[in-house]
């Protein structure tokens, strides 16, 4: 599955005259190589540790640059036969080569406090030499690049130029294969388990963080129960109770749940390594009369913007439509940036393109689009309905199945 990524990234290559793409983002090596790197997915100074390179040139192979401390694991994974690392702080020689005694000739082995700058350099001038890159131009996410990157590089490659492929990147990735729709179908399933295990048993004065620990309980005892969940790592919420619109683990502890309040749920999990996006809201007992306005208003303009995804349709026509509606629907000074967005393997789960006004780019087949029409309003409550929805070849797919209707619980 990895070579229909590599092809298409070789397309791009080609159509605007560069020699190679270098994955630098934590995204964009998964996506290229398959390969989650957890020193280069998890800590954010790790970037331009691990890097992919992809040569235009299909003669030429693939790369990876990665520790040696996960060199096995990301040759098994990515498929790729040349990876090539470099030494981090972790001793890896099994107990008995230990335990011999070494030559008394030999120098001690040593390792790096953390890992060498000169030597991951080393390694990267090898890949690109071998393949004749040293002075070619290079497309790679540039929009995310540390400085220090580009500097090292100049130094070991100074006739090498850099161009920016983060765009280009973005829209090969909104473009989903089959298996990425099966990680995000799986992903929704997740967190709709995690959403109705929540709302389960309620009592008065449970507060945002109670949801929340209830999500996180009900996506995990789901994900445990079925092996179609095995790749299950993760999982995000941002949950409100009452009058509160705020957002942070930090103000999820006041205002205990009492009749009348709604229960919003922003969530998404992550399967492997696809991260889903989408919500819901409940209402406590009884739905009070400003909140039903508003909630059917938004819940009408959801319906009409789905109504219009198929491929061909502008992005912003979906923009549109909701945003005609909530207006015309009695709220004349409604305003968002977007009804949606793209999703997919970022950490943070909203990808370009998004569903804005300016976006003149059609839907197109196999796009999986988290679509929303939310309020952040302290008089009526924190209000979110959203869904992944599939772009199909004749129309689309609602990935979620939780009832868009507001339903009162408890």
């Amino acid at each position: 599955m990895r070579t229909q990524i590599i092809d298409a990234i070789r397309q791009r290559l080609q159509a605007r005259g560069l020699d190679a793409y270098v994955a630098y983002t934590p995204s964009n090596v998964f996506y290229v190589t398959g390969f989650q790197s957890f020193f280069l997915m998890e800590w954010w100074r790790m970037l331009g540790t691990v890097v992919a390179v992809v040569p235009a040139d299909p003669a030429q192979p693939p790369a990876l640059v990665v520790s040696d401390f996960e060199a096995v694991q990301a040759r098994e994974v990515s498929g790729f036969d040349d990876v090539r690392s470099f030494r981090v702080w972790v001793e890896l020689r099994d107990a008995a080569d230990l335990a011999g005694s070494a030559p008394a000739s030999a120098a001690p082995e040593t390792r790096p406090a953390q890992y060498d700058t000169a030597e991951q350099d080393a390694v990267l001038r090898s890949v690109l030499a071998d393949r004749g890159l040293l002075d070619g131009r290079i497309g790679t996410d540039l929009r995310y690049v540390l400085h220090d990157t580009v500097r090292r590089v100049a130094g070991f490659a100074p006739a090498l130029s850099w161009a920016d492929m983060t765009e280009d990147l973005y829209a090969l990735r909104s473009v989903k294969y089959d298996f990425e729709i099966d990680r995000l179908r799986r992903a929704t399933e997740l967190s709709e388990a995690g959403m109705t295990h929540a709302v389960t048993d309620l009592r008065p004065g449970l507060t945002a963080l109670d949801m929340r620990h209830r999500y996180q309980q009900g996506v995990l005892a789901a994900a445990m129960a079925d092996t179609r969940y095995a790749d299950y790592t993760d999982q995000w919420v941002l949950p409100a109770v009452g009058s509160s619109t705020k957002i942070g683990v930090d103000s999820e502890s006041g205002g205990g749940l009492a009749e009348g309040d709604l229960i919003k749920f922003d969530c998404g999990t992550t399967v492997g390594g696809y991260r889903g996006d989408g919500g819901r809201t409940f209402a406590y007992r009884t739905i009070r009369p400003e909140t039903r306005r508003l909630y059917d208003v938004l819940l009408d303009a959801h319906e009409k913007a789905r109504a219009v995804i198929r491929p061909g349709t502008p992005v912003r026509e979906v923009f549109r439509t909701a945003e005609q509606h909530i207006r015309a629907g009695g709220y004349p000074s409604f305003t968002r940036g977007h009804y949606g967005h793209s999703v997919g393997i970022d950490t943070f789960h909203e990808e370009p393109p998004y569903l804005g006004s300016d976006e003149g780019r059609p839907l197109e087949a196999g796009m999986v689009l988290a679509v929303e029409t939310p309020a952040y309003s302290s008089d009526t409550g924190a209000i979110m309905i959203e869904d992944l929805v599939l772009v199909t070849r004749d129309g689309h797919e609602v990935l979620h199945r939780l009832p868009h209707e507001l339903t009162v619980v408890g």
